[in-house]
Protein backbone atom coordinates (compact mmCIF):
# COMPACT_ATOMS: atom_id res chain seq x y z
CA UNK A 1 0.00 0.00 0.00
CA UNK A 2 1.18 3.53 -0.74
CA UNK A 3 0.98 5.87 2.25
CA UNK A 4 1.24 9.64 1.85
CA UNK A 5 1.89 11.92 4.79
CA UNK A 6 2.33 15.57 5.74
CA UNK A 7 3.01 17.26 9.05
CA UNK A 8 1.96 20.91 9.28
CA UNK A 9 4.11 23.32 11.24
CA UNK A 10 7.64 23.13 12.60
CA UNK A 11 9.85 20.08 12.19
CA UNK A 12 9.70 19.29 15.91
CA UNK A 13 5.92 18.93 15.59
CA UNK A 14 6.57 15.88 13.41
CA UNK A 15 7.69 13.48 16.13
CA UNK A 16 4.30 11.79 16.48
CA UNK A 17 3.94 11.33 12.74
CA UNK A 18 7.48 9.94 12.45
CA UNK A 19 6.73 7.53 15.28
CA UNK A 20 3.58 6.31 13.55
CA UNK A 21 5.32 5.95 10.19
CA UNK A 22 8.00 3.84 11.84
CA UNK A 23 5.28 1.21 12.40
CA UNK A 24 4.32 1.18 8.70
CA UNK A 25 7.62 0.06 7.20
CA UNK A 26 6.00 -2.64 5.08
CA UNK A 27 4.26 0.08 3.07
CA UNK A 28 5.64 2.55 0.55
CA UNK A 29 5.76 5.94 2.27
CA UNK A 30 5.86 9.33 0.54
CA UNK A 31 5.75 12.93 1.68
CA UNK A 32 2.96 14.45 -0.44
CA UNK A 33 2.03 17.76 -2.03
CA UNK A 34 -1.41 18.79 -3.32
CA UNK A 35 -0.32 17.60 -6.78
CA UNK A 36 0.84 14.14 -5.65
CA UNK A 37 -1.70 13.41 -2.91
CA UNK A 38 -4.15 11.51 -5.12
CA UNK A 39 -1.56 8.88 -6.13
CA UNK A 40 -1.44 7.14 -2.74
CA UNK A 41 -3.90 4.80 -1.02
CA UNK A 42 -4.06 6.61 2.32
CA UNK A 43 -3.19 10.14 3.39
CA UNK A 44 -1.97 10.90 6.91
CA UNK A 45 -2.01 14.49 8.20
CA UNK A 46 -0.69 15.70 11.55
CA UNK A 47 -2.31 18.91 12.82
CA UNK A 48 -0.60 20.00 16.02
CA UNK A 49 -1.49 23.69 16.33
CA UNK A 50 -4.82 25.53 15.94
CA UNK A 51 -3.75 27.04 12.59
CA UNK A 52 -3.21 23.65 11.03
CA UNK A 53 -6.86 22.93 10.29
CA UNK A 54 -6.81 25.99 8.02
CA UNK A 55 -3.70 24.59 6.29
CA UNK A 56 -5.43 21.22 5.99
CA UNK A 57 -8.51 22.81 4.41
CA UNK A 58 -6.28 24.68 1.96
CA UNK A 59 -4.37 21.49 1.08
CA UNK A 60 -7.57 19.49 0.49
CA UNK A 61 -8.98 22.29 -1.67
CA UNK A 62 -5.85 22.57 -3.82
CA UNK A 63 -5.52 18.80 -4.19
CA UNK A 64 -9.10 18.38 -5.42
CA UNK A 65 -9.60 15.47 -2.99
CA UNK A 66 -12.84 14.73 -1.18
CA UNK A 67 -13.64 12.75 1.90
CA UNK A 68 -15.05 9.35 0.98
CA UNK A 69 -13.10 9.09 -2.27
CA UNK A 70 -9.71 7.50 -2.87
CA UNK A 71 -7.34 7.91 -1.02
CA UNK A 72 -8.57 7.50 2.56
CA UNK A 73 -7.89 10.71 4.51
CA UNK A 74 -6.80 10.38 8.16
CA UNK A 75 -6.00 13.26 10.51
CA UNK A 76 -4.28 13.23 13.90
CA UNK A 77 -2.32 15.60 16.08
CA UNK A 78 -2.96 17.69 19.16
CA UNK A 79 -5.35 20.03 17.36
CA UNK A 80 -7.83 17.15 17.20
CA UNK A 81 -8.76 17.47 20.88
CA UNK A 82 -11.97 18.71 19.29
CA UNK A 83 -12.29 16.30 16.34
CA UNK A 84 -15.64 17.61 15.07
CA UNK A 85 -14.31 20.44 12.79
CA UNK A 86 -12.25 17.81 10.97
CA UNK A 87 -15.21 15.57 10.11
CA UNK A 88 -16.05 17.30 6.79
CA UNK A 89 -12.46 16.83 5.60
CA UNK A 90 -11.38 13.40 6.83
CA UNK A 91 -12.53 9.80 6.78
CA UNK A 92 -11.10 9.30 10.27
CA UNK A 93 -9.71 11.53 12.99
CA UNK A 94 -7.19 9.76 15.21
CA UNK A 95 -7.29 11.00 18.79
CA UNK A 96 -4.95 9.59 21.36
CA UNK A 97 -2.03 7.24 20.84
CA UNK A 98 -1.89 6.50 17.14
CA UNK A 99 1.09 4.25 16.60
CA UNK A 100 -0.58 0.94 17.48
CA UNK A 101 -3.93 1.46 15.74
CA UNK A 102 -2.92 3.25 12.57
CA UNK A 103 -2.83 0.05 10.52
CA UNK A 104 -6.49 -0.69 11.28
CA UNK A 105 -7.49 2.94 10.72
CA UNK A 106 -5.83 2.97 7.31
CA UNK A 107 -7.68 -0.23 6.42
CA UNK A 108 -10.98 1.28 7.51
CA UNK A 109 -11.38 -1.26 10.32
CA UNK A 110 -11.95 1.25 13.13
CA UNK A 111 -15.32 2.89 12.45
CA UNK A 112 -17.14 5.06 14.94
CA UNK A 113 -15.52 5.75 18.28
CA UNK A 114 -12.96 3.37 19.73
CA UNK A 115 -10.27 4.03 22.29
CA UNK A 116 -6.61 3.04 22.05
CA UNK A 117 -3.58 3.38 24.33
CA UNK A 118 0.11 2.63 24.38
CA UNK A 119 1.61 1.34 27.59
CA UNK A 120 4.47 0.68 28.08
CA UNK A 121 6.07 3.26 25.83
CA UNK A 122 8.80 2.25 23.40
CA UNK A 123 11.64 4.70 22.80
CA UNK A 124 11.88 6.20 19.33
CA UNK A 125 14.52 8.56 17.93
CA UNK A 126 13.52 11.21 15.40
CA UNK A 127 16.29 13.36 13.92
CA UNK A 128 15.43 16.91 12.84
CA UNK A 129 17.55 20.05 12.51
CA UNK A 130 20.63 18.10 13.66
CA UNK A 131 18.92 17.25 16.95
CA UNK A 132 17.89 13.73 18.00
CA UNK A 133 14.47 13.85 19.69
CA UNK A 134 13.49 11.06 22.09
CA UNK A 135 10.31 10.94 24.16
CA UNK A 136 10.85 10.41 27.89
CA UNK A 137 7.23 10.34 29.07
CA UNK A 138 3.62 11.10 28.18
CA UNK A 139 1.21 12.90 30.39
CA UNK A 140 1.99 15.04 33.41
CA UNK A 141 1.83 14.51 37.16
CA UNK A 142 0.81 18.12 37.71
CA UNK A 143 -2.69 19.49 37.16
CA UNK A 144 -2.41 22.97 35.68
CA UNK A 145 -6.02 23.89 34.92
CA UNK A 146 -5.37 25.26 31.43
CA UNK A 147 -3.27 22.34 30.15
CA UNK A 148 -4.83 19.63 28.00
CA UNK A 149 -1.83 17.33 28.49
CA UNK A 150 -2.44 17.05 32.22
CA UNK A 151 -6.11 16.23 31.81
CA UNK A 152 -5.94 13.99 28.72
CA UNK A 153 -2.89 11.87 29.37
CA UNK A 154 -2.15 9.83 32.48
CA UNK A 155 1.55 9.82 33.22
CA UNK A 156 3.71 7.07 31.67
CA UNK A 157 7.48 6.80 31.31
CA UNK A 158 9.73 5.34 28.63
CA UNK A 159 11.97 2.67 30.22
CA UNK A 160 15.63 3.61 30.64
CA UNK A 161 16.91 0.63 28.63
CA UNK A 162 14.70 1.75 25.72
CA UNK A 163 16.07 5.30 26.01
CA UNK A 164 19.64 3.95 26.04
CA UNK A 165 19.07 2.02 22.82
CA UNK A 166 17.56 5.09 21.17
CA UNK A 167 20.54 7.21 22.21
CA UNK A 168 22.94 4.62 20.79
CA UNK A 169 21.01 4.54 17.51
CA UNK A 170 21.89 8.14 16.58
CA UNK A 171 25.22 9.65 15.65
CA UNK A 172 23.99 13.12 16.52
CA UNK A 173 25.56 14.67 19.60
CA UNK A 174 22.70 17.02 20.52
CA UNK A 175 19.65 15.26 21.95
CA UNK A 176 16.29 16.59 23.11
CA UNK A 177 14.81 14.21 25.67
CA UNK A 178 11.36 15.66 25.86
CA UNK A 179 8.27 15.37 28.04
CA UNK A 180 5.89 17.92 29.59
CA UNK A 181 8.34 17.93 32.53
CA UNK A 182 11.53 16.00 31.62
CA UNK A 183 12.95 16.05 35.15
CA UNK A 184 9.91 14.16 36.46
CA UNK A 185 11.20 10.90 34.95
CA UNK A 186 12.01 8.60 37.85
CA UNK A 187 15.47 7.99 36.35
CA UNK A 188 16.23 11.55 35.26
CA UNK A 189 19.65 11.66 36.92
CA UNK A 190 20.57 8.26 35.48
CA UNK A 191 19.46 9.37 32.00
CA UNK A 192 21.56 12.53 32.16
CA UNK A 193 24.60 10.50 33.26
CA UNK A 194 23.89 8.07 30.41
CA UNK A 195 23.98 10.96 27.93
CA UNK A 196 27.34 12.06 29.31
CA UNK A 197 28.81 8.55 28.96
CA UNK A 198 27.61 8.34 25.36
CA UNK A 199 28.98 11.77 24.50
CA UNK A 200 25.54 13.35 24.10
CA UNK A 201 24.51 16.87 25.08
CA UNK A 202 20.95 17.40 26.30
CA UNK A 203 19.40 20.48 24.71
CA UNK A 204 15.92 20.16 26.24
CA UNK A 205 15.54 23.05 28.66
CA UNK A 206 11.92 23.17 29.89
CA UNK A 207 11.56 22.76 33.64
CA UNK A 208 9.20 23.78 36.44
CA UNK A 209 10.38 26.61 38.66
CA UNK A 210 10.29 24.38 41.73
CA UNK A 211 12.55 21.85 39.96
CA UNK A 212 15.06 24.35 38.56
CA UNK A 213 17.90 22.86 40.60
CA UNK A 214 17.58 19.63 38.60
CA UNK A 215 18.66 21.36 35.37
CA UNK A 216 22.00 22.98 34.65
CA UNK A 217 20.93 24.83 31.51
CA UNK A 218 22.46 28.25 30.97
CA UNK A 219 19.02 29.73 30.15
CA UNK A 220 16.30 27.32 31.36
CA UNK A 221 12.69 27.72 30.24
CA UNK A 222 10.10 28.01 32.99
CA UNK A 223 6.33 28.33 32.87
CA UNK A 224 5.41 31.21 35.19
CA UNK A 225 2.01 31.67 33.47
CA UNK A 226 0.03 34.26 35.47
CA UNK A 227 1.06 37.90 35.80
CA UNK A 228 0.23 37.89 39.51
CA UNK A 229 0.14 35.48 42.42
CA UNK A 230 -3.65 35.49 42.27
CA UNK A 231 -3.75 34.50 38.60
CA UNK A 232 -1.07 31.86 39.05
CA UNK A 233 -3.04 30.27 41.87
CA UNK A 234 -6.17 30.30 39.73
CA UNK A 235 -4.53 27.94 37.21
CA UNK A 236 -2.85 25.75 39.85
CA UNK A 237 0.61 27.21 39.34
CA UNK A 238 0.97 28.77 42.80
CA UNK A 239 4.38 30.41 42.54
CA UNK A 240 4.65 33.39 44.85
CA UNK A 241 6.49 36.51 43.77
CA UNK A 242 9.00 35.79 46.50
CA UNK A 243 9.62 32.30 45.13
CA UNK A 244 10.25 33.68 41.64
CA UNK A 245 12.66 36.31 42.98
CA UNK A 246 14.51 33.64 45.00
CA UNK A 247 14.79 31.43 41.92
CA UNK A 248 16.36 34.26 39.91
CA UNK A 249 18.71 35.05 42.79
CA UNK A 250 19.81 31.42 42.93
CA UNK A 251 20.23 31.31 39.14
CA UNK A 252 22.50 34.38 39.25
CA UNK A 253 24.55 32.85 42.06
CA UNK A 254 24.94 29.62 40.05
CA UNK A 255 26.29 31.56 37.09
CA UNK A 256 23.33 31.01 34.79
CA UNK A 257 23.03 33.51 31.96
CA UNK A 258 19.30 34.08 32.12
CA UNK A 259 15.78 32.73 32.50
CA UNK A 260 13.10 32.23 29.85
CA UNK A 261 9.66 32.88 31.39
CA UNK A 262 6.48 31.66 29.67
CA UNK A 263 3.52 33.93 30.46
CA UNK A 264 -0.21 33.60 29.67
CA UNK A 265 -2.12 36.83 29.09
CA UNK A 266 -5.91 37.22 29.40
CA UNK A 267 -6.38 34.55 32.05
CA UNK A 268 -9.92 34.77 33.48
CA UNK A 269 -10.24 37.64 35.92
CA UNK A 270 -7.13 39.49 34.74
CA UNK A 271 -7.13 43.17 35.81
CA UNK A 272 -4.82 46.19 35.63
CA UNK A 273 -3.68 45.38 39.16
CA UNK A 274 -2.19 42.12 37.93
CA UNK A 275 -0.06 43.99 35.37
CA UNK A 276 1.10 46.37 38.09
CA UNK A 277 2.08 43.45 40.31
CA UNK A 278 4.07 41.96 37.41
CA UNK A 279 5.82 45.30 36.92
CA UNK A 280 6.76 45.37 40.61
CA UNK A 281 8.04 41.79 40.40
CA UNK A 282 10.35 42.65 37.51
CA UNK A 283 11.49 45.81 39.28
CA UNK A 284 12.46 43.80 42.38
CA UNK A 285 14.39 41.34 40.21
CA UNK A 286 16.20 44.36 38.79
CA UNK A 287 17.46 45.23 42.28
CA UNK A 288 19.13 41.85 42.85
CA UNK A 289 22.90 41.81 43.09
CA UNK A 290 24.40 40.72 39.76
CA UNK A 291 21.17 41.22 37.82
CA UNK A 292 22.74 43.60 35.31
CA UNK A 293 24.47 40.64 33.66
CA UNK A 294 21.40 38.42 33.79
CA UNK A 295 19.03 38.15 30.82
CA UNK A 296 15.33 37.81 31.57
CA UNK A 297 13.15 36.63 28.66
CA UNK A 298 9.43 36.99 29.37
CA UNK A 299 7.60 35.23 26.51
CA UNK A 300 3.83 35.78 26.32
CA UNK A 301 1.04 33.75 24.83
CA UNK A 302 -2.68 34.43 25.11
CA UNK A 303 -5.21 32.26 26.88
CA UNK A 304 -6.90 29.61 24.75
CA UNK A 305 -9.45 27.55 26.72
CA UNK A 306 -8.71 23.99 25.67
CA UNK A 307 -11.43 21.36 25.39
CA UNK A 308 -11.46 18.68 28.08
CA UNK A 309 -9.80 20.87 30.72
CA UNK A 310 -11.35 22.60 33.75
CA UNK A 311 -11.14 25.89 31.80
CA UNK A 312 -12.74 24.63 28.58
CA UNK A 313 -15.88 26.78 28.91
CA UNK A 314 -14.18 30.08 29.83
CA UNK A 315 -14.36 33.16 27.64
CA UNK A 316 -11.57 35.13 26.02
CA UNK A 317 -11.38 38.87 25.34
CA UNK A 318 -10.47 38.73 21.66
CA UNK A 319 -10.76 42.49 21.23
CA UNK A 320 -7.80 43.21 23.53
CA UNK A 321 -4.71 43.89 21.45
CA UNK A 322 -2.16 42.20 23.69
CA UNK A 323 0.64 42.71 21.20
CA UNK A 324 0.42 46.46 21.66
CA UNK A 325 -0.23 46.14 25.40
CA UNK A 326 2.90 44.02 25.87
CA UNK A 327 5.07 46.42 23.87
CA UNK A 328 3.69 49.38 25.79
CA UNK A 329 4.34 47.63 29.09
CA UNK A 330 8.05 47.17 28.39
CA UNK A 331 8.52 50.43 26.51
CA UNK A 332 10.79 51.31 23.64
CA UNK A 333 13.82 53.56 23.38
CA UNK A 334 14.01 56.10 26.20
CA UNK A 335 10.85 54.65 27.73
CA UNK A 336 12.69 51.48 28.77
CA UNK A 337 13.68 51.62 32.43
CA UNK A 338 14.71 48.12 33.53
CA UNK A 339 17.73 47.37 35.68
CA UNK A 340 17.80 43.72 34.64
CA UNK A 341 18.64 42.90 31.01
CA UNK A 342 15.31 42.31 29.30
CA UNK A 343 14.70 40.53 25.99
CA UNK A 344 10.94 40.30 26.06
CA UNK A 345 9.30 38.40 23.25
CA UNK A 346 6.11 39.94 21.89
CA UNK A 347 4.62 37.42 19.49
CA UNK A 348 1.01 37.25 20.64
CA UNK A 349 -2.13 36.84 18.57
CA UNK A 350 -3.92 39.82 17.08
CA UNK A 351 -7.69 40.12 17.73
CA UNK A 352 -8.41 38.53 14.34
CA UNK A 353 -6.04 35.62 15.01
CA UNK A 354 -7.60 35.02 18.39
CA UNK A 355 -11.02 34.72 16.77
CA UNK A 356 -9.68 32.28 14.17
CA UNK A 357 -7.96 30.26 16.90
CA UNK A 358 -11.18 29.85 18.87
CA UNK A 359 -13.16 29.04 15.74
CA UNK A 360 -10.65 26.25 15.08
CA UNK A 361 -10.78 25.05 18.68
CA UNK A 362 -14.49 25.31 19.45
CA UNK A 363 -16.39 24.94 16.17
CA UNK A 364 -18.49 21.99 15.11
CA UNK A 365 -18.98 20.76 11.56
CA UNK A 366 -19.97 24.30 10.54
CA UNK A 367 -16.24 25.10 10.50
CA UNK A 368 -15.82 23.87 6.91
CA UNK A 369 -18.64 26.08 5.60
CA UNK A 370 -17.33 29.14 7.42
CA UNK A 371 -13.72 28.51 6.36
CA UNK A 372 -14.81 28.13 2.73
CA UNK A 373 -16.74 31.40 2.80
CA UNK A 374 -13.88 33.26 4.48
CA UNK A 375 -11.43 31.93 1.90
CA UNK A 376 -13.58 32.60 -1.16
CA UNK A 377 -14.16 36.17 -0.01
CA UNK A 378 -10.37 36.51 0.57
CA UNK A 379 -10.94 37.53 4.17
CA UNK A 380 -8.46 34.84 5.16
CA UNK A 381 -5.60 33.29 3.23
CA UNK A 382 -2.46 31.22 3.63
CA UNK A 383 0.95 32.88 3.45
CA UNK A 384 4.28 31.27 4.31
CA UNK A 385 2.60 28.29 5.91
CA UNK A 386 0.52 30.50 8.21
CA UNK A 387 -3.10 31.55 8.14
CA UNK A 388 -3.64 35.31 7.90
CA UNK A 389 -6.69 37.54 8.18
CA UNK A 390 -6.98 40.39 5.70
CA UNK A 391 -10.03 42.05 7.26
CA UNK A 392 -11.18 41.91 10.89
CA UNK A 393 -14.43 43.69 9.97
CA UNK A 394 -15.03 41.16 7.19
CA UNK A 395 -14.40 38.28 9.58
CA UNK A 396 -16.89 39.69 12.09
CA UNK A 397 -19.45 40.30 9.36
CA UNK A 398 -19.41 36.69 8.16
CA UNK A 399 -19.39 35.22 11.66
CA UNK A 400 -22.44 37.32 12.48
CA UNK A 401 -24.40 35.26 9.96
CA UNK A 402 -23.46 32.11 11.88
CA UNK A 403 -24.43 33.34 15.32
CA UNK A 404 -21.86 36.03 16.10
CA UNK A 405 -18.27 35.96 17.30
CA UNK A 406 -19.27 35.30 20.94
CA UNK A 407 -20.51 31.88 19.88
CA UNK A 408 -16.87 30.77 19.78
CA UNK A 409 -15.09 33.28 22.03
CA UNK A 410 -17.63 33.81 24.81
CA UNK A 411 -18.53 31.76 27.82
CA UNK A 412 -19.75 28.29 26.77
CA UNK A 413 -21.87 25.68 28.44
CA UNK A 414 -21.83 21.91 28.27
CA UNK A 415 -24.64 21.77 25.71
CA UNK A 416 -22.83 24.04 23.24
CA UNK A 417 -19.49 22.22 23.32
CA UNK A 418 -19.11 20.10 20.15
CA UNK A 419 -16.13 18.22 21.59
CA UNK A 420 -18.45 16.54 24.11
CA UNK A 421 -19.17 14.05 21.33
CA UNK A 422 -15.95 12.46 22.54
CA UNK A 423 -16.36 10.45 25.73
CA UNK A 424 -14.16 8.18 27.78
CA UNK A 425 -14.95 4.85 29.28
CA UNK A 426 -14.97 4.64 33.07
CA UNK A 427 -11.62 2.88 33.45
CA UNK A 428 -8.99 5.35 34.48
CA UNK A 429 -9.73 8.54 32.55
CA UNK A 430 -11.91 11.52 33.47
CA UNK A 431 -15.40 11.32 32.00
CA UNK A 432 -15.87 13.66 29.06
CA UNK A 433 -12.18 13.81 28.17
CA UNK A 434 -10.46 12.80 24.94
CA UNK A 435 -6.89 12.30 23.85
CA UNK A 436 -5.66 14.03 20.80
CA UNK A 437 -2.32 13.30 19.22
CA UNK A 438 -0.66 10.92 16.80
CA UNK A 439 1.88 9.61 19.23
CA UNK A 440 0.26 11.06 22.37
CA UNK A 441 -2.38 9.39 24.49
CA UNK A 442 -4.21 7.83 27.38
CA UNK A 443 -3.32 5.08 29.80
CA UNK A 444 -3.63 1.40 28.99
CA UNK A 445 -6.52 0.94 31.35
CA UNK A 446 -8.73 3.52 29.63
CA UNK A 447 -10.05 3.75 26.10
CA UNK A 448 -8.52 5.88 23.30
CA UNK A 449 -10.38 7.36 20.37
CA UNK A 450 -10.48 7.09 16.71
CA UNK A 451 -13.27 9.53 15.97
CA UNK A 452 -14.64 8.22 12.73
CA UNK A 453 -15.61 11.18 10.58
CA UNK A 454 -19.29 11.15 9.84
CA UNK A 455 -20.23 10.64 6.22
Amino acid sequence: MKIGYLTFGRDDFGYGMALCLSRLKEHEIYRVTPKTARYVDALLFSCFWWEHIYLLADFIRRSGLKKGDHPRIIVGGFNTFNPVPFFPYADAVVCGDGEEILQSVIAGESPGYTWNNVDPLMAFCHETNKIARIELARGCKYRCRFCAVAHLKPYRETPVDEIEQALKSTRLKRVSLFAPEPTMHSADKEITELCHRLGKVRVDSDVRLDRLSKRDDSVPRVGIEGLSERLRKSVNKPYSNGRIISAVKEAIAQGRKGLFMYMILDLPGEQDEDWQEFRELLSKIGKLSGCTGFLLKPSPSVFMPSPHTPMELDEIHWERDYGEKWKSFFGRGEDRKWEVMMAERSRVFSPAMRILSMLSTRAGEEFAEIETELTRSKIIGISGGRVKCNSLSGLLRILKRYGGVDKWTGRRDETSAPWKVVTFGNQGAPAGNSAAALGGGISKTSKSIVAGAKG
